[in-house]
């Protein structure tokens, strides 16, 4: 199959809405809730969307009612999935880019509309986990266990989280515990030699808990491109701690603790001049990180609720090489970060949030750089409704850096719901600031201590149309974005310094249908127009043409399986050369005939496609890995 055949299939049933649908709307009622009827599934109240997120204004909110574009994944499509990675889950979010140089375990990129990967903010448990030192967030070592939802709001986001969320947030959430004490071990095995084994335990008693302990280890595949001869299997370990604890205090107070702790390794190749990424035998890369989050809320008054949040990373990674010096770091990152939030609500319909932040970022690498840098932001937040119809959010956020002074920020979004519901417009325009990283501001002979912040500009307007008594979501999105001020290598000073700009622009479509009581149909296409203002190139490694097809099907009670075609066209890399574009097809089938025990397969690259999804490392060909699960 080709990357235009397909994108031209998912094009053709994104318009195509006179499938034989099921009449029904796709999300179930929630608990309490009278099942609709035939008469009020011909006239839905609200559009099929009924899910609620955090991210978008920090307080749990109905999807309908936001104005921002936003994408959700929620337990059940991880666990049909079978994923044993976030950053397998996130390559279907529409205007989601994923690239990662290598196998398990490589460096792992996000780009969000075109903005750069130290320009998306990664959250976990509302805790950024983006490093100080490079600014980006590697998401090569975040496992799938414990998982609960992603979820991603795109457009600047600055108001609410400050620096790096110019082109969006990613906010991954950890599971919390529900009903009685419950068991459950999982082990895997299969290509490349990988194995995986997963131990969980959760209850409600006093505290409540969800704790998980995982190892994965794989043999891989070079890191180095195959294409050019390189043979040697570059493996990969991970160790992953994770958990949430919480309980409720006077009466209508809570509080959550979650952890999540890392020690990875992963076999890394070297570079040659001339040649590009080259086999090397004795280089590895340790990464030890542990991400924590504490929030403690309560209702002060009927109307007035305090919210205390505190945040620490502590990101360690140490590279050697007996054979180069070039192979042999150290780099540690910390942060840690405070939040006082009060949510009021004056009047009726009228939410205010109030907030005050502290942080302070440190980086490490002997003999290279020993930095502290601390940032105090304050921000307000008003989300007003009316009518059950208009959603009106606006924010206002002010930054000081101890380095680079005060940046300023504002965002607002609307939404509107008309036509009994069947009908909802969204739209949002804010502005966004990344500060620049301790290795852009420090490093030896290339930091520059006068950098000002990077900043954007983004404004979107979508389209949201349920159709079909609530069977079907079609959404079409237009987006712009303008970003200034851009940190880039000045050949004139040879120092990092404010030289570029960019502009992105585009179209995300996403289509939800279930065909019948045993098939739901996702599907969305993503196009994207990136300049360099400079250089007047396209933005490396962003994709102009991007489609996801995926179909989650159950023939009967016992077994389900999902199957997802993800095709990418038109992309090259940091040095202008054209890039791979790819088909990548993916399948996982779970048979469950009792509820204690489930076999489980999982292949990924279905095809075996040959294909580079970074010019000159390996993307691994044809996996397929077999698992059981035990709850008991």
């Amino acid at each position: 199959m080709s990357t235009g055949f397909a994108i031209h299939v998912a094009l053709t049933l994104l318009s195509f809405p006179f499938l034989p649908l099921q009449e029904q709307a796709l999300e179930k009622p929630a608990s309490g809730e009278t099942p609709a009827t035939e008469e009020s599934q011909e006239e839905p109240k609200t559009t099929v969307s009924e899910e609620l997120i955090i991210t978008a204004t920090r307080l749990e909110t109905s999807v309908d009612t936001i104005g921002s574009s936003v994408s959700l994944i929620g337990l059940k499509e991880i666990e049909e999935r079978k994923k044993t990675s976030v950053l397998e889950l996130l390559r279907t979010i529409p205007g989601l880019e994923i690239t990662q140089s290598g196998g398990p375990g490589a460096v792992t990129s996000a780009f969000l509309r075109g903005a750069g990967s130290a320009q998306t903010l990664v959250l976990i448990d509302g805790i950024r986990i983006n490093g100080v030192t490079s600014g980006g967030a590697d998401l090569s070592n975040i496992r799938a266990d414990n998982i609960e939802r992603i979820e991603v709001v795109r457009g600047p986001q600055s108001t609410l989280y400050g620096s790096e969320a110019m082109g969006g947030v990613i906010n991954i959430l950890t599971r919390q515990a529900a009903g009685e004490a419950q068991r459950s071990l999982s082990v895997e095995a299969g290509s490349d030699s990988f194995f995986s084994g997963r131990l969980a335990l959760s209850g409600n008693q006093r505290i409540d808990y969800n704790a998980a302990v995982s190892y994965e280890s794989a043999e891989g595949v070079s890191a180095a491109s195959e294409r050019a001869g390189n043979t040697e299997p570059d493996g990969f370990e991970n160790l992953t701690v994770s958990g949430r604890f919480g309980f409720d205090f006077l009466e209508n107070g809570r509080a959550d603790l979650t952890l999540r702790y890392t020690d990875s390794e992963t076999e890394l190749d070297g570079f040659t001049f001339g040649v590009g990424p080259t086999d090397d035998l004795n280089y590895l890369s340790t990464r030890e990180s542990l991400f924590a989050s504490l929030k403690i809320s309560k209702p002060v008054t009927s109307w007035w609720t305090q919210t205390l949040i505190v945040g620490l990373t502590d990101d360690d990674i140490l590279g050697t090489d007996p054979d180069t010096v070039f192979h042999n770091f150290a780099i540690e990152n910390q942060a840690s970060e405070l939040t006082l939030l009060a949510d009021l609500e004056p009047f009726e319909n009228d939410i205010v949030s109030l907030g005050y932040t502290v942080e302070r970022r440190e980086g490490f690498n002997p003999q290279n750089l020993d930095e502290t840098v601390d940032l105090e932001s304050f921000f307000i937040q008003n989300q007003w409704s009316w009518a059950d119809r208009l959603y009106l959010t606006t924010g206002l956020r002010n930054d000081d850096h101890s380095q680079v002074g005060n940046e300023t920020t504002y965002r607002g979004s609307l939404a509107l719901i008309f036509n009994e519901g069947r009908t909802r417009i969204h739209t949002s325009y804010g502005t966004g600031f990344r500060a620049p990283s301790l290795n852009e501001l420090y490093f030896p002979f290339f930091g520059n201590p006068d950098l000002r912040p990077e900043s954007s500009r983004g404004f979107d307007l979508g389209f949201e149309k349920t159709l079909r008594g609530g069977g079907v979501l079609l959404d079409i999105t237009y987006f712009y974005n303008t970003f200034d001020d851009l940190i880039g290598f000045d050949s004139a000073t040879l120092l990092a310094n404010n030289i570029n700009e960019a502009e992105t622009s585009g179209i995300e479509a996403s289509l939800r249908c279930a065909p019948s009581q045993f098939i739901d149909l996702s599907m969305s296409y993503t196009y994207l127009d990136s300049e360099d203002k400079t250089t007047a190139d396209p933005l490396p490694r962003r994709p102009k043409h991007r489609g996801v097809i995926s179909l989650t099907f159950r023939p009967v009670e016992s077994l389900s399986g999902v199957l997802s075609l993800i095709a990418v066209q038109d992309r090259i890399d940091s040095d202008g050369s054209a890039m791979d574009d790819y088909e990548r097809l993916d399948l996982s089938l779970s048979y469950q005939p009792t509820k204690l025990w489930a076999p489980y397969l999982r292949v990924e690259n279905l095809l075996g496609q040959n294909y580079e999804e970074i010019n000159g490392f390996t993307s691994p060909g044809f996996v397929a890995i077999a698992g059981l699960s035990l709850d008991f």
